[in-house]
């Protein structure tokens, strides 16, 4: 434990995905973890000390881009380490306060079948919206799963490729990516109800910031890959990474902070930990988490360049005037949907996707009290009652409620102690209109509002994207300038996590790609080792020195 080929500071997915790539190539690789689990923002947990006997997925949900990668195949978490994942279908649902409903299915043709019955225009601009996000998918995708700065010659011509075969969207592409996201949403639709469905779970950017229409890229990854979700809580991917690095000589060491990165003649060779152990790295040091973060508080001050130091100092983490909130309550009872449900009437269980269930001005509204400070009358965001695709998360007989908004102030004038409190009320009574139960089941209650978040994640201004989600800190500014390959200008540092290429979420490239370019530059690095062996060995042999 006091020493490795690598040092990856940060468990969480992208981490594990880093240190399960590097152990298979050889590498002997150790991870440390601040928290007492390992999973980050996958994590499952027992819900302690408030109530022991409900798990809880502490963060994320639903694996929305993992299905796009080839990790599960690659490191076999699968076939060989019991990693069960299933496709929810409908992902996602829009309920309506008169008890009509819109599900967004993976087929987006049964998404319009539904649509035709609020507004059959926009059931047909549906489906053109989909014909030119599927075309930038196909454009975008390969790109994503490559290196930012040095993208691998296949990706690009995957990307070519997909460009002229869809180059009659190319201009609606442009359209659509540059514009807002109302702006966007305007043009194609009529109806509050597509309208509020795709734009409560996407607010990733100000909603009438010019280049937030590229948001709705997720439908195409809806449609193409499918959501899915993974049985045994988000907490079964991290397990299943730990069980491919130990089977390859790796291993996490939990309850250890990193309090510095050690730097020796200009170099990164380990980190120090609470309590001052040093643990040696022969290879690098990889860190998984809030880059901002690494490069602010663990790397000593004056390592980094003036041009570069500048460029940490200002990367965005609270610059949209909103955040995001979590919310788990553990209930003593099943909540129901009997309104929704009877409306419908095709035994769709209404629990199982991720709902949204205010409408479209509430959610702009939203956004304008957030960035004036206030607490919104309404808190717009994304919930789920897990225990409808696992009932082990929650005694028998009972139920877990799961959400998330992005739609909380970045700065509330009230300060967070009554803010959060504010929020929490506002959210339970917001969604006991749907959930029958909600407000008279309770046992404990989670919330994680901006500082939580910060805390428990180790992310800069609770930050759980890293990095704010605006198009211009994508590729090769993700995070900044001169940081975006994963390799940085230190000499032995490396970086990963949803603050570096391509995006958050569940998914795993981050963590994929600062693998595969660290067992790039080591194996250069070796092939350089030998043949500057194999030529100071001819010197000597013809008894020349080694200058």
């Amino acid at each position: 434990m006091r020493a490795a080929d690598v040092v990856v500071v940060g468990a969480g997915h992208n981490g594990l995905v880093a240190a399960a790539y590097l152990a298979k190539a050889g590498l002997d690789v150790l991870v440390v973890e601040a928290y007492r689990t390992p999973g980050g923002m996958t994590s499952t947990n027992p819900m302690e000390p408030e109530a022991p006997e409900y798990l809880i997925n502490e963060a994320s949900l639903q694996a929305s881009l993992f299905r796009t990668t080839t990790i599960d195949k690659d490191l076999k978490l699968g076939s060989r380490y019991g990693l069960k994942q299933r496709v929810i279908d409908p992902a996602h649902v829009q309920l309506n306060y008169d008890g009509s409903s819109l599900a967004l299915w993976r087929d987006p043709r049964r998404t319009a079948g539904e649509l035709k019955h609020f507004s059959p225009h926009d059931a047909d601009a549906l489906l053109d919206l989909y014909r030119v996000i599927d075309a930038a998918v196909a454009v975008g995708l390969p790109l994503m799963q490559t290196h930012p700065t040095r993208p691998a010659l296949s990706a690009v011509f995957k990307t070519a490729k997909a460009a002229l075969k869809g180059r009659r969207e190319l201009s609606a592409i442009a359209h659509w990516a540059t514009s807002s996201h109302a702006e966007a949403l305007d043009e194609y639709f009529e109806s509050d109800v597509i309208k509020a469905a795709l734009m409560i779970g996407l607010p990733f950017m100000p909603f009438n910031a010019d280049l937030g229409g590229w948001a709705l890229i997720y439908l195409g990854v809806l449609s193409k890959y499918g959501v899915a979700m993974f049985e045994g809580g988000t907490g079964s991917f991290p397990k299943a990474l730990i069980q491919c690095l130990e089977e390859h000589g790796g291993r996490v060491r939990t309850s250890s902070p990193v309090e510095q990165l050690i730097v020796e003649n200009g170099r990164v060779t380990g980190v120090r930990v609470k309590g001052g152990e040093e643990i040696y790295a022969r290879r690098g040091v990889l860190t998984a988490f809030s880059p901002a973060s690494v490069l602010t508080y663990l790397l000593p001050k004056g390592v980094l360049s003036d041009k570069l130091q500048n460029r940490v100092d200002h990367i965005p983490t609270k610059g949209r005037g909103i955040s995001d909130y979590k919310l788990n309550l553990a209930l003593s009872g099943k909540i129901t949907m009997p309104l929704h449900e009877k409306w419908r009437g095709d035994g769709l269980d209404l629990r199982l996707p991720c709902n949204s269930y205010h409408d479209y001005q509430q959610t702009l509204d939203a956004a304008r009290a957030c960035a004036r400070g206030d607490v919104p009358e309404h808190v717009p965001g994304l919930a789920i009652a897990p225990t409808s695709f696992d009932e082990s998360m929650a005694p028998p007989g009972c139920d877990m409620f799961w959400f998330w908004t992005g739609l909380t102030p970045a700065d509330p004038r009230i300060g967070w102690d009554k803010a959060r409190d504010e929020i929490t009320e506002t959210v339970i009574r917001d969604s006991a209109h749907y959930y029958n139960g909600i407000d008279k089941f309770e046992v404990a209650r989670r919330p994680l509002a901006q500082p939580d978040i910060a805390e428990r994640f180790s992310a800069i201004d609770g930050n759980v994207y890293h990095v704010d989600p605006i198009i211009t800190r994508f590729g090769p500014r993700r995070p900044a300038p001169g940081l975006a390959g994963y390799r940085t200008p230190v000499p032995g540092l490396f970086l990963s996590g949803s603050g570096t290429h391509p995006i958050a979420g569940i998914n795993g490239l981050p963590g994929k790609n600062a693998a595969d370019t660290m067992i790039k530059f080591f194996r250069r690095q070796d092939k350089q080792g030998k043949a500057r062996s194999a030529l100071h060995e001819a010197r000597a042999r013809a008894g020349l020195g080694r200058g």
